[in-house]
């Protein structure tokens, strides 16, 4: 670190924190995978991807992973290199989603019960894989901006860092104290932190906004491989507070089990509107808004969520195939769990009362409150219809290269059920599709895949 800071302190801010952020994966990678055997590692690393294809990316990072643990001062000396070269390439042949979807195997299955050591080189790949993100920014040292996801047409998504420059204090405070100790006073964290605009009174305070930040950037991570133009609105506009007190009484609490949402689910009888669903609680203890989107990704319904809350916003997805719900509030300890379960219970039922094939499970507050105790609430369901907008309402212009008369626009048709003519019948293609995405259509129904739609204007 002492190199490192005498080596890039002076040549800028963004150009040391940046160093300092890779120096700082590389440190959390060495420690995790210290205690594994070399020969355990390395069958592990093997095994996590054998049966997947990801193409060059497995061997690259796996070698990087393996430097870890037979050189790691190589391997923290280099990992910059390597995260550059890797983001050249990955700009060049625009390969961003498919980096995002090998990102995201290791995120999802991280999250999976597994063994101890087996979940140590899942979190060593997770780390490694997330701080390359720092670098596919489209400016690498723009260190308050995040990647988020990819358009349609294949352009990278950012959006703004909650805690602008949040790690920056750190960083500053950890120069201060190795190349010049004697100049840290009780005020150094006061005034570091408030030249950045954060007022802190204790180093409680400071650990607070730093699980305020992870929160946020792990939602945007693990939301990534789905955000584009047309669901960017799923990423929270506000953070959401870590702080466990007092607000926990007013969190709905489970009253019944809610295996009966994931079931009807599975036998959906309609689409979300081409905009998603918007869920408004007034008068809830703890909810306030929610925000539905389904997106078709590799072969199976996505149903990407953002809920409001007094605390704040957070945001997650459940994959409608696997069964698998993803939030950010991991049920390890009982105010988590409490939180977790609140989550994807309120997600879920929304989800299943608006789509679900179960009679029982309504878009009301008198059924939600069969599953989660909120009694004051009232809720109101709004269906965002009409065609597939931006929410940011960009259109969507392609030039027709040789001809400068004419431009394409283009429109992206959600997935949607619709009735055919008395006497059609669905083809047994659409039949066998519908039902592998989790929909039972009626006989005079079938299922229309999405598509792209382009038409020719004339360039105003």
């Amino acid at each position: 670190a002492k190199k490192l800071d005498k080596k890039y302190y002076a040549k800028g801010e963004s150009i040391y924190v940046l160093h300092r952020r890779t120096l700082q994966t590389a440190k959390s990678i060495i420690d995790l995978i210290n205690d594994i055997p070399a020969d355990d590692l390395f069958l592990e690393l093997y095994m996590l991807v054998k049966d997947k294809e990801f193409g060059s990316f497995v061997g690259r990072y796996q070698y990087v992973l393996e430097i870890a643990k037979e050189k790691p001062d190589t391997f923290a000396e280099q990992l910059y290199e390597f995260y550059l070269k890797m983001s050249a390439d990955i700009k060049k042949n625009n390969y961003y989603q498919g980096f995002f979807e090998f990102m995201s195997y290791f995120q999802n299955e991280d999250m999976q019960a597994m063994d101890a050591k087996r979940q140590l080189v899942y979190r060593a790949y997770v780390n490694l894989l997330m701080n390359q993100t720092e670098f596919l920014r489209k400016n690498k040292f723009e260190l308050n901006k995040m990647v988020a996801g990819v358009s349609t047409k294949g352009e990278l998504i950012e959006v703004d860092d909650i805690c602008p420059s949040l790690d920056f204090c750190v960083h500053e405070i950890e120069h201060i104290a190795l190349m010049t100790p004697d100049k840290l006073t009780p005020d150094t964290m006061l005034k570091v932190y408030a030249k950045r605009g954060y007022k802190v009174n204790s180093w409680e305070d400071t650990e607070i906004l730093r699980i305020t930040q992870q929160l946020h950037t792990n939602v945007v991570a693990y939301l990534t491989p789905y955000i584009n133009e047309f669901t960017i609105d799923i990423i929270p506009q506000a953070s959401f507070s870590p702080v466990l007190g007092e607000y926990l009484k007013d969190v709905p609490v489970l009253v019944k089990n809610s295996d009966a949402f994931k079931e009807t689910l599975c036998h959906r009888r309609k689409t979300l509107s081409a905009n998603g669903l918007k869920i408004h609680f007034e008068n809830s203890t703890f909810t306030k808004d929610v925000l539905l989107k389904e997106i078709y990704h590799n072969g199976a319904i996505v149903c990407l969520y953002r809920i409001e809350t007094s605390q704040g916003e957070t945001a997650g997805f459940y994959n409608t195939q696997t069964n698998q719900f993803v939030s950010m509030f991991t049920h390890t300890e009982e105010q988590t769990t409490l939180l977790g379960n609140y989550i994807e219970n309120t997600i879920l039922w929304c989800y299943a009362a608006f789509v679900g094939s179960d009679t029982s499970i309504l878009p009301t507050a008198e059924s939600y409150n069969e599953y989660l105790s909120d009694p004051n609430a009232e809720i109101t369901f709004t269906s965002i219809g009409g065609k597939l907008r931006v929410p940011t309402e960009t259109k969507h212009i392609r030039t027709i290269a040789g001809d400068d008369r004419y431009e394409t626009e283009v429109k992206h048709i959600s997935g949607y059920i619709r009735k055919l003519p008395d006497g059609q019948k669905a083809s047994e293609r659409a039949v066998t599709l519908a039902q592998s995405l989790g929909y039972d259509l009626a006989d005079n129904e079938t299922y229309v895949q999405p598509f792209e739609r382009s038409s020719w204007i004339i360039r105003k």
